[in-house]
């Protein structure tokens, strides 16, 4: 039975780019023949970025940050009301807010999930995202394993060149599958073309998902390995990533940090998809055995940014310029995360002002006192200027120190974890005191951890997984919601005691976009959420 959703994705691998640099084909001549040809075969593994869409730069990246409550979007586009609507909020006098419109948060996505909903069904569009940019590494890989491919060069160069490229497409597919596998139920294997179809209807667990990434960066580092000619690996590198992501954080990453960022990506996989509550000492160990194995500061990553030609956030689709026009609004529970004397607050936060975001009234989680400074002010995180602001693409060196941070803590090494927590703070110029060496219970120090991941992470992806697996986002009858949150009521003033039970879901469903024609086998996982 063929799979007609995931074969819709690989056919229109070879006809759906722009014309522009990141085209897989010359426009002149459409055919996978192309792809054969060296230069054909490095169009195409750039192309894998064109995949992406706004789908990913834009709503995915934001669905994830305002359910960690990082920033808010009280638009129904996309379904983002939904996407970010609580169940309650209880003021410190005691009245109890529900949502003026709809029920919770997961009533009102899967009512949504079905494709007349288009790009307002929330589930699809990661998968579908996630998905076009795994086939079409699909394809590069097997280009690449056919005998009668032919690159320039000596042989070292040229298993050199080979190498770097299906390197790429393992980095994507692996990066694919976590994403996949830390925000879906459950997900399909899709690895191999079969007469131009990926044919599989074998659903797997998000935890078998994961694996799947976790075997794909592996086959990432094997591939590095196999890395002759290191001034081959340098010329070929930039071919592979748009030119515009060279700067900042951004260009040729060195096969070695490329492992350090595989091992921080394996940590943030294990800690993102088990509760703390879940965690062994055996789990943090490994969490601690991965980090220490990652990213360091002088890392190379991979980034985005906007540009001018041949962009891929339609320069204004994406947060940190949404963020400055009211599309997007910074939460009053971020705020509150601050510490005294930092200087990213000085750099960055500009108010308090008179409330806004709540005008519709959908709900008082979404008005807030605060606006960003630009970057081009001297600010970190937002800009209207195209090419000024830069989110990480996967990892950072600040996550993989908070992890070492939070796995000593946990491990009973409170110092040793503070001093990761100071590292964070020095690296992003917070000038805030250091934490290690002052005597913090283990408590005091998971609440230093807590607020710097807060801060520290901010526009880094992360905002929901931690909300997640702190238990925050969980029913309150579980235990979870955010007491002590700033929220802004009615009559537009701070009340800096309430209550929000968020209820968000923990996993979402599969898209009824693929259920619809790829039925499940009678052996699969669950492909609805609870």
């Amino acid at each position: 039975m063929k799979k007609i959703f995931l074969t819709i994705l690989s056919a229109s691998l070879l006809f759906s780019c722009s014309k522009s640099s990141l085209d897989l084909l010359n426009p002149n001549e459409p055919t996978p023949a192309v792809l054969k040809t060296e230069e054909g075969l490095i169009r195409g593994t750039l192309g894998i970025y064109n995949k992406f869409g706004l789908e990913f730069w834009w709503i995915a990246l934001a669905n994830h940050d305002v359910m960690g409550d990082s920033y808010t979007i009280s638009a129904g586009n996309f379904s983002w009301r939904w996407v970010n609507q609580v169940s309650k909020i209880t003021l410190s006098n005691g009245t109890v807010l529900t949502p003026p419109q709809g029920g919770s948060q997961g009533t009102e996505l899967k009512n949504r999930n079905d494709r007349s909903f288009g790009n307002d069904n929330a589930f699809y569009n990661e998968w579908a995202a996630l998905y076009f940019v795994n086939n079409q590494a699909n394809l590069i890989l097997d280009i690449t394993s056919k005998d009668d491919l032919t690159l320039t060069g000596g042989a070292d160069e040229a298993a050199t060149k080979k190498a770097l490229i299906r390197a790429f497409a393992y980095w994507w597919k692996g990066f694919a599958y976590s994403r996949i596998g830390s925000i879906y139920i459950a997900g399909v294997q899709a690895d191999k073309f079969v007469d131009g179809t990926l044919m599989n209807n074998e659903f797997v667990t998000h935890d078998a998902i994961v694996k799947l990434g976790n075997d794909n960066f592996d086959a990432c580092v094997a591939e590095l390995n196999k890395v002759k000619s290191i001034s081959a690996y340098n010329a070929l590198f930039p071919r592979l990533i748009p030119d515009f992501t060279t700067t900042g954080k951004g260009g040729v990453i060195s096969p070695d940090a490329w492992k350090r960022h595989i091992a921080t990506y394996k940590a943030r996989n294990l800690l993102a998809n088990k509760k703390v509550a879940q965690m062994t000492n055996a789990d943090w160990t490994n969490v601690l055995t991965l980090a220490t194995a990652g990213l360091t500061k002088d890392d190379k990553i991979f980034t985005m940014r906007s540009a001018d030609v041949n962009d891929l956030v339609s320069i204004t689709a994406w947060s940190p310029y949404r963020l400055q026009i009211g599309w997007e609004n910074i939460s009053e529970r971020l705020i509150q995360d601050f510490k005294a004397g930092d200087k990213r607050y000085e750099r960055n936060i500009d108010g308090p002002y008179a409330p806004y975001g709540n005008e519709r009234n959908r709900g008082a989680q979404y008005a807030t006192r605060w606006y960003l400074f630009e970057i081009g002010d001297g600010g970190d995180w937002a800009s209207t200027t195209t090419g000024l602001a830069e989110l990480p693409v996967g990892c950072t060196y600040e996550e993989n120190e908070l992890m070492i941070a939070e796995a000593n803590i946990r491990l009973g090494n409170i110092d040793e974890g503070l001093k990761h927590i100071d590292n964070v703070r020095d690296y992003q110029k917070s000038e805030l005191p250091h934490v290690a060496g002052t005597g913090l219970s283990q408590t005091d120090a998971l609440e230093e951890l807590r607020s710097e991941r807060r801060i520290g992470l901010f526009l880094k992806n992360v905002a929901f997984y931690d909300a997640r697996r702190w238990g925050v986002t969980a029913p309150a009858g579980q235990g979870g919601g955010r007491k002590h949150a700033w929220v802004i009521k009615s009559d537009n003033t701070l009340d800096n005691d309430a209550t929000i039970e968020y209820n968000y879901l923990d996993y979402w469903d599969v898209p009824q976009n693929e259920l619809d024609f790829n039925t499940p086998s009678g052996t699969s996982a669950p492909v609805r959420s609870n």
